[in-house]
């Protein structure tokens, strides 16, 4: 496979992101989550009738077409006390009977208490970020818990980190509860009918908390059948509190040896490039669901090695740590035969995910340092800021900047997006270079690439013509590893 080629956007509507049968293969073998793991984890039932796809709640487009949020630059930009009110976030992968009569009553509940946010609700679970006042967060999580149509979803919601913060209303524009095939994508998309087939037969994998043991593996009866391949060594799957995934990040990091054990990071490119744990592999992916084809790519890196792992709040753990350990099954442990990476699956000695995400980590590690100028930098193992996805933009961690502009090198972690037309890629754009976002008064712009810059010129030159936008030419895995690196290297700025 072209390396240059892997995670090009363009591949997201054509193909399946260039998955090779070993990754297709892996992601059918993905394990559930067992109930003993985590809180509120249980068996999904069947899907009898098929999840419905994106938008059947009849929600109107938030944005204009072509259109994305902008980066805010002043942590939501009110004048509100947050101390008086909070944002939470939260999730909890069980099983919802009627996802449609939930949302339906959650947006009902949270837009009579004045509470902000976006909800994701299918039938494998509940995925949120609300903020509010504490009377309108209190009331969404008492409908949650006293849900008499969800009982499973009502016991689970009792006993659920909230990992509630300071907010107010204003850290959202508005509401968002909406029906989705799963509350945190994973399952690549290539658009069409085929794809939403493909999604209500419950795609690749099953549902974390699913139901695994479909006809799709297969079984072998026939006792003159050829005997099956040896089972490959179990990867067991944990989870590590914050105190505990602290201590080991900095035991590694104090190690003579570091081979053995790998810190992986599972968020996006432009999350992990503004903060990120010490020594950790940046997985240089735009999306979620492009995890598994850079793992496929990078095999070695993880096989039979010890994997701590991390994300935002820990949702997006919970799928990949059960696609790592699930690596190899369909192929008797991965013995091959022949090539340079002969029984390399990439499947980990063990798994271990950061409960509560970088959230949980910096209220319980860092306390009331968490952000300050001084003291945070020397007691945490998690260098900058801490993406989200509400009006805050990043929340500091440390007050550590380990990246740089994109448009002159300078260290600097002020976010902001490419200024060409159409283009959505987050950069990180210093003050100096006018944020990325430019005017007509001939203000610096900063582009991602060359191929975006003069796509906007020649718009901009030719009003009324029709120019259909074409990739970027740095959307690739190549271009968003460099952007990873703590400096900058030769061709990577202006």
């Amino acid at each position: 496979m072209d390396p240059k080629k892997i995670g090009n956007e363009r591949s997201t509507r054509d193909v399946p992101l260039g998955f090779t049968a070993a990754a297709a293969a892996a992601r059918r073998a993905f394990r559930p989550l067992h109930p003993a793991d985590a809180p509120g984890a249980m068996s999904a039932p069947a899907l009898e009738h098929p999840p419905p796809v994106a938008r059947l709640d009849g929600a109107p487009r938030r944005l204009p077409k072509g259109a994305s949020d902008p980066i805010s630059q002043r942590g939501g930009g009110c004048e509100c006390d947050r101390s008086k009110g909070a944002i939470v976030l939260f999730y909890a992968y069980v099983p919802i009977a009627d996802p449609a009569s939930l949302v339906t009553e959650l947006r009902a509940t949270c837009g009579s208490n004045g509470v902000t946010g976006k909800l994701r609700i299918g039938r494998e679970g509940i995925n949120g970020t609300a903020a509010g006042s504490h009377v309108g967060i209190d009331a969404m999580i008492h409908a949650l818990a006293s849900c008499a149509r969800e009982p499973r979803l009502a016991a689970a919601a009792k006993s659920l980190d909230y990992k509630r913060a300071p907010g107010c209303a204003c850290l959202f524009d508005d509401l968002s509860v909406r029906l989705v095939p799963e509350i945190v994508p994973f399952e690549p998309s290539t658009g069409g009918a085929k794809s939403a087939r493909k999604k209500r037969r419950g795609g690749r994998h099953a549902t974390v908390g699913g139901d695994d043991d479909g006809d799709e593996r297969g079984t072998e009866t026939d006792a003159s059948a050829p005997s099956a391949p040896s089972a490959p060594v179990p990867c067991p799957v944990g989870y590590l509190d914050p105190r505990d995934f602290h201590d080991a990040v900095r035991d590694r990091a104090a190690s003579a040896s570091t081979s053995d054990v790998v810190i992986l990071d599972v968020r996006n490119w432009y999350e992990s490039r503004v903060g990120h744990f010490e020594g950790a592999v940046l997985a240089p992916i735009r999306r979620f669901s492009q995890l598994p084809e850079y793992v496929e790519s990078n095999k070695t890196l993880f096989h039979g090695k010890d994997v701590l792992m991390y994300c935002t709040g820990g949702i997006r753990c919970e799928k990949a740590a059960r696609y790592l350990a699930s690596l190899g099954e369909n192929d008797g442990g991965g013995e091959k035969k022949n090539g340079d990476d002969a029984g390399v699956t990439g499947r980990p000695r063990s798994v271990r995910q950061l409960r509560g995400g970088i959230v949980a980590y910096a209220r319980d590690v860092l306390g009331a340092e968490a952000g300050a100028e001084a003291g945070a930098e020397t007691k945490s193992a998690y260098k900058g800021l801490n993406f989200v996805f509400d009006n805050r933009g990043a929340v500091p961690v440390t007050s550590d900047v380990v990246t740089w502009c994109d448009g002159c090198g300078a260290r600097s972690n002020r976010l902001g997006k490419c200024a060409g037309f159409g283009c959505h890629v987050i950069l990180v754009v210093c003050e100096a270079c006018g944020g990325g976002n430019g005017d007509a008064n001939g203000e610096a712009r900063v582009f991602c690439c060359g191929s975006c810059e003069a796509q906007t010129i020649a718009r901009e030159t030719t009003p009324g013509a029709k120019q259909k936008r074409k990739p970027c030419e740095c959307d690739g895995y190549e271009s968003r590893r460099r952007r990873l690196l703590p400096t900058p290297t030769p061709g990577s700025v202006g």
